[in-house]
């Protein structure tokens, strides 16, 4: 006798087959509502991993910010976040010009400015201080070191912000990477701020000279193709007898010379144009100086802040730690 699976051992097939079938689509509802799960749940997924990762304020908070927009806030005089294009959030102006300048998709937290031998030149005074006023600038830097490179820019340094002052190569605030103090094969970089002061001259300091560890920090970051994060702060009352005090930070941490921080003349604000990557040199029509090492930037700059006030070190360390969050 052939075994026939429809077929009872006794009687009538048909209530067996009737079982069978009903069996059958209990499997298949139990299969569509696994499927159905799986979806929910890879919706879900897709839902959660397509939050707005800079703004999302379920994820715990860094130093009490949910962003770095929260940072300092109040006292924000500046903004260039270059999602896109140039433009300054808190006056909304463009760049009058660029050169070498397009926006590309790895920055901190969106896009960043790229910029090719390249700078943006605005004809207005923006992120506008005021003399003898405390102030803070940040930004995030990507660049490789000139010193002892085979084809040009050699050894040259690159200025990522210059708050201009009319017909002067040094403006009220200029924001320096020292990149030919370094080989180019190095990933040593070295920062350097200056400010014009109340003699018309200029004060500095610098992340280098005398001894590493002590006097000053080393930044480790060049030609990795990592972000750095470069703040400065100035404080007119800050040393004993109200001395003015400048001071660069590096991911977090103070890495200036504590030797050169102290300086004697306060900060003097003259209303001016506005550079990113560039010198007032390099402005066609606006050459001040036959200097040749003036030339733009080659690298990238995301995320420049400018804050009408001192921000404190912790602050500065949650700035860090937002941008590497990519909040």
């Amino acid at each position: 006798m052939v075994f026939d699976p429809w077929m009872p051992e006794w009687g009538n097939p048909a209530p067996v087959m009737r079982r069978h079938r009903r069996l059958i689509n209990m499997k298949q509802r139990q299969i569509s509502f696994i499927g159905l799960g799986s979806a929910l749940v890879l919706t879900a997924g897709l839902i959660f991993s397509g939050c707005d990762k800079n703004n999302d304020v379920s994820l715990p908070p860094i130093g009490g910010y949910n962003s770095s927009d929260e940072v300092g806030s109040a006292n924000l005089v500046g903004y260039w976040s270059f999602d896109g294009n140039g433009k300054e959030a808190k006056s909304g102006a463009s760049p009058a010009s660029s050169v070498g300048a397009t926006y590309v998709n790895d920055g901190v937290r969106n896009q960043a400015l790229s910029l090719s031998n390249g700078y943006l030149y605005y004809t207005q005074a923006m992120a506008a201080l005021a003399s003898g006023q405390p102030f803070t600038v940040s930004a995030w830097v990507m660049v490789t070191n000139t010193g002892s490179a085979t084809s040009a820019p050699m050894n040259v340094p690159y200025q990522y912000l210059q708050l201009s002052i009319p017909g002067q190569l040094f403006g009220n605030f200029n924001g320096l990477i020292q990149t030919d103090q370094f080989k180019f094969s190095s990933d040593t970089l070295v920062f350097k701020s200056i400010y014009k002061d109340a003699t018309n001259g200029t004060q500095d300091n610098i992340n280098n000279f005398g001894t590493a560890g002590t006097d000053f920090k080393v930044v480790k970051k060049a030609g990795t193709g990592e972000w750095v994060n470069v703040v400065t702060t100035y404080n007119p009352n800050g040393g004993t007898g109200n001395q003015n005090i400048f001071r660069i930070y590096a991911n977090g941490v103070m890495v200036s010379n504590t030797n050169f921080e102290l300086r004697g003349s306060a900060f003097k604000y003259t209303p001016g144009e506005t550079i990113i990557g560039g010198w007032y040199n390099n402005i066609p029509g606006k050459t001040v100086s036959t200097d040749t090492w003036t030339v733009p930037f080659n690298g990238k700059i995301d995320e420049i802040r400018v804050w009408n006030k001192l921000l404190p070190e912790t602050d500065i360390t949650s700035l860090y730690e937002l941008g590497k969050a990519h909040r």
